[in-house]
């Protein structure tokens, strides 16, 4: 078990106990200190399973004078062990930090060992606690937290490898640690690796630069992990310390464009091409994968810049990364731009501009979508409480026949630093009411989630924070395409839950404001497909453009219909389910609500004089309108 909580939104911090501070909107960070001495201590946070040891990590703006100390505490069986510290810094001129890891700590509960925390017993929870010391007239800022947490037991094996857009190379050029001066080469490779990858998002900095940077000043050491995080954070990009799960989630990273510093540990033999025969720790940068899997790195040891691209075996980089180093990673990104974060509400709206109109209207036309929970996003821009952002899943056709997911703006109260565990469910009804530690949650119809347990009549599934809920079972489905015919049904199922609801303009969720209001007819469709492991873009044009054209006497229940804005017009602004027969399920504007219909009640045709490509003869509106008509399938 591997698992991180960061905190760097306005709902991540929603939970914090602040004292002498102040909350901030996302483009300045989370917290500004008000007082001489302020503090602000995270809420419990229960992890999914019990854990052996604990990493902390922060980013801060301490101008000179300004300090800060951080500090952790687990849970073990019903007690709390005493808080421990992982650190201190003062802030010296020109944005740099004097980073220190705290002296010898040891006690019954666990011990510290320069940046970890190693439990002698499983802990089930953990919290954190930062104090900010101001200095005259300056005010030190805390702008992300975070605290990862692990357990022995990591798979033997790496994961199945499948094709996706993480077989790419990201550039990031080469830096050799092997050329510095002698009294610094074997020992830089954590800011080697850390400087590459600021170079990478527009930060640059000389290695020996980063390596007095990240240097622990109680200790002499370059790869102290906090160390590394906190430096990176104060020049200028958002930096964590991460254990993730597995090549999956690495792979994740480097499909959004992120490069990431990982640590790893082999004996001689072990790691085929490595330009060291054997480390007890080592970083490097991942960089991409092959077409077979393997992994493409930037390895600082190697003995010029050009000789550290290097690819290694998949099985032997999983072993001394992911077994030997319970998969120690450094994430970075920018502050604002390109940050990764996750829908954290049942539905968020996302807007042409913000703010958007006070009162819901159902026909607004600059109500883009909605976004569901665990969805995730990449920031683009910030404007006080909101956000730009772009979903992660493709919606709309760019250039040179690249997709890119649908843009707008939205709350970014509704969003979370967290990311969501691998999903092998999803919710299968309108609504889903789960049981949580602290109240009930209501999720929409198409959430993805993460089973842990199943019990007679509930199933214990993990949200995004990392705590347990239970579901009623019925209210969930297995997250996998499933089978032609199966999944055929199970769309038309989904579809009919919102038989009777009121259209809605942008609509892509079971759960609104009022439980009469519905979806539009894109989102029908996405929710319907969700439903049975399918992701459809968020548009009906787009829709169309991604489906598989097929001719009438191929049309099968379950299959889509597409109709344009007009008789002229190539862009498609509708789409209907087709159910068999001669029958339709659409969200209809001019209706205002969900339906059933036919091909003759709303062309005044049956579907068995029809083609695809065909000019027919709208008739829900009042004054009927020509419009032409497509089939499509993505099964």
């Amino acid at each position: 078990m591997n698992h991180t909580w960061v905190l760097r939104t306005p709902a991540d911090a929603a939970g914090c106990r602040a004292e002498g501070c102040e909350g901030l909107p996302f483009a300045q960070g989370l917290f500004r200190c008000r007082r001489a001495d302020a503090s602000i201590e995270s809420p419990v946070l229960e992890a999914p399973a019990p854990f052996d040891d604990v990493v902390g990590s922060w980013n801060a703006d301490l101008p000179p004078g300004c300090r800060l100390v951080f500090e952790v505490q687990a849970r073990q069986e019903d007690s709390w062990s005493a808080w421990y510290s992982l650190g201190a810094a003062l802030g010296l001129p020109a944005r740099r930090l004097e980073l220190r890891s705290p002296g010898p700590q040891e006690d019954a509960c666990g011990l510290v060992a320069a940046d970890t925390l190693k439990l002698k017993a499983p802990a089930s929870a953990v919290r954190c606690r930062i104090r900010l010391l101001a200095a005259p007239g300056r005010a030190p800022v805390l702008r992300q937290a975070a605290v990862t947490v692990c357990a022995p037991g990591a798979p033997e094996e790496p994961p199945p490898f499948r094709p996706g857009p993480w077989v790419r190379r990201l550039k990031v050029r080469g830096r050799s640690q092997a050329v510095e001066p002698e009294a610094y080469r074997r020992d830089i490779c954590s800011p080697t690796s850390l400087a590459a990858v600021l170079e990478y998002w527009g930060v640059r900095r000389d290695t020996l630069d980063m390596a007095e940077r990240v240097r622990d000043r109680t200790t002499g050491d370059f790869g102290n992990w906090t160390c590394n995080a906190a430096a990176a954070g104060a020049l200028g990009c958002d930096a964590h310390v991460a254990r993730l799960d597995g090549l999956d989630e690495l792979a994740a990273e480097v499909a959004s464009g992120r490069p990431v510093v990982v640590s790893l540990t082999f004996g001689p033999g072990e790691l085929p091409g490595a330009p060291i025969p054997r480390t007890k720790g080592h970083l490097l940068v991942v960089t991409g994968f092959t077409r077979g899997g393997d992994v493409i790195v930037m390895d600082p040891a190697g003995r010029t810049a050009r000789d550290t691209a290097r690819v290694y075996g998949r099985r032997q980089f999983h072993r001394a990364w992911r077994v030997n180093k319970r998969g120690l990673s450094y994430l970075l990104s920018p502050r604002v731009r390109r940050r990764g974060l996750t829908v954290c509400v049942p539905a968020a709206d996302l807007w042409e501009a913000p703010p958007p109109r006070r009162r819901p209207d159902l026909l607004a036309l600059d109500h883009h979508s909605q976004l569901i929970y665990g969805e995730r996003v990449s920031v683009l821009a910030a404007d006080g409480d909101w956000l730009k952002v772009q979903a992660d899943e493709p919606a709309h056709p760019g250039r040179k026949g690249r997709w890119h997911g649908c843009t707008g703006w939205m709350k970014a109260a509704d969003l979370t630093a967290a990311a969501p565990a691998g999903a092998d469910a999803v919710v299968r009804t309108r609504q889903a009411i789960l049981k949580t530690g602290s109240g009930l949650l209501t999720l929409s119809v198409g959430t993805r989630l993460r089973r842990l347990g199943e019990a007679e009549v509930a199933t214990r599934v993990q949200l995004l924070d990392g705590s347990a809920a239970e579901v009623a079972r019925d209210a969930l489905a297995a997250a996998e395409t499933r089978p032609g015919p199966e999944r055929r049904t199970l769309i038309l199922q989904t579809a009919e839950l919102f038989l009777g609801t009121r259209y809605y303009w942008g609509g892509r969720s079971g759960v609104q404001e009022e439980p009469s209001i519905g979806v539009d007819c894109s989102g029908l469709a996405c929710l319907a497909y969700r439903v049975c492991g399918l992701d459809l873009p968020h548009n009906a044009n787009e829709q169309r453009l991604r489906s598989r054209a097929v001719s009438r006497r191929r049309l099968r229940p379950g299959d889509l219909v597409f109709m344009t804005a007009g008789a002229g017009s190539r862009r498609i602004t509708h789409v209907l389910i087709y159910t068999g027969g001669d029958g339709l399920i659409e969200a209809r504007w001019t209706a205002g609500r969900v339906l059933r219909c036919t091909f003759a009640e709303r062309f005044g045709t049956p579907l068995a004089r029809l083609e695809s490509g065909r000019l027919v003869k709208d008739i829900t509106f009042p004054r009927p309108r020509l419009r032409r008509i497509f089939f499509g399938s993505y099964l």
